[in-house]
């Protein structure tokens, strides 16, 4: 994907609140960016390039008495995105 083509895919997609990022960045899911038809790999390598970066949200495990034979599931996966690098 070009660069335009990246930044426009990532300006058509509404970022995730409530995840805290220093000021002037954007979170966006990287399971939307799937969902727009971006390239995971393609798209982080553009994020990174302005300075961005990917990161997970920490899971939540309910467990009774701390005990438990079910796997610890995985944060979800979101890039850091500055908002300059979408307004350029």
């Amino acid at each position: 994907m070009s660069d335009e083509k990246i930044r426009k895919l990532l300006a058509g997609i509404t970022p995730t609140p409530f995840i805290w990022v220093p000021a002037g960045n954007l979170v966006i899911l990287v399971t939307n960016v799937e969902e727009a038809g971006g390239d995971p790999a393609e798209v982080q390598a553009w994020v990174e390039a302005q300075g961005g970066y990917e990161d997970r949200t920490l899971p939540v495990v309910s467990t009774r008495r701390g005990v438990t034979s079910v796997p610890k599931p995985v944060g979800k996966r979101y890039y850091v995105v500055p908002e300059k690098a979408l307004a350029a």
